[in-house]
């Protein structure tokens, strides 16, 4: 599958206990190429970024860095594989590790959403 993350907006389903994004964070992607960017923020993340790339196996390699609403700096790794849910929309399965702080490890999911009111970010 080639994939284009170009002005889509994603957000988490599932994620492990020891992560900061919510169903309240909006994650919103561009890409230019192999590589990928994004903005986050909402809930318990007052502003994040992530860049990354997509590698040989069509998976992707990325790092983000985030400041929370208690003003925590974060920072991070992940290994993405994308699929295609039923209707057709993009998922993000992500094996991702702190590398600051307790340098834990966890798992998350994120959708792609294409509903106009719900890509705005909740107020926390």
């Amino acid at each position: 599958m080639k994939l284009s993350l170009d002005n889509r907006v994603f957000i988490p389903v599932e994620n492990s206990d020891n992560g900061v994004v919510s169903s309240k964070t909006r994650f919103h992607f561009w890409q230019q190429g192999i590589v990928f960017y994004a903005d986050y923020f909402g809930g318990d993340v007052r502003e994040g970024h992530i860049i990354g790339q997509f590698n040989d196996n069509g998976h992707g390699e990325m790092l983000y860095h985030c400041l929370t609403t208690d003003r925590d700096l974060k920072a991070g790794k992940a290994t993405a594989k994308f699929s295609e849910n039923q209707d057709g929309r993009l998922v993000m399965d992500l094996d991702w590790q702190w590398i600051s702080g307790d340098e834990s490890q966890g798992v998350s999911r994120y959708e792609e959403i294409t509903d106009q009111e719900l890509m705005k970010c909740p107020v926390p």
